[in-house]
């Protein structure tokens, strides 16, 4: 589970108030939180001001282990390819997919 509350805390915010800057309905919110997508974690932590990356670091600092495994986003491996604009860019982890977006984000508002 997803813990949002130093950063809900951090932005002024309640659960109910980050499901909607999130684009989210409130049920779907918990159920993100149990059980996020990778597209779940983007909104949330764009709803949050902060990197996706910040937001599974909280969650392993909170819970580093867990019946001696480490939590499940603590080495977090994704093979992702982004298709825009008919160009590929490939990911192989969280931090190269946020990398990905943020250079297409910057790339749209220089368009």
């Amino acid at each position: 589970m997803l813990n949002v509350e130093k950063f809900l805390k951090q932005n002024g915010m309640n659960k109910s108030q980050l499901a909607q800057k999130a684009g989210l309905k409130q049920a779907n919110l918990y159920a993100g939180l149990r059980n996020p997508t990778l597209s779940t974690i983007k909104r949330l932590s764009d709803a949050l001001n902060i990197t996706p990356a910040e937001l599974l670091e909280a969650q392993d600092e909170l819970n580093p282990k867990k019946g001696g495994r480490t939590s499940k986003y603590s080495r977090m491996k994704l093979n992702a390819i982004v298709v825009c604009n008919g160009v590929h860019y490939e990911a192989s982890t969280v931090r190269e997919l946020e990398n990905v977006c943020k250079n297409l984000k910057k790339q749209d508002t220089e368009a």
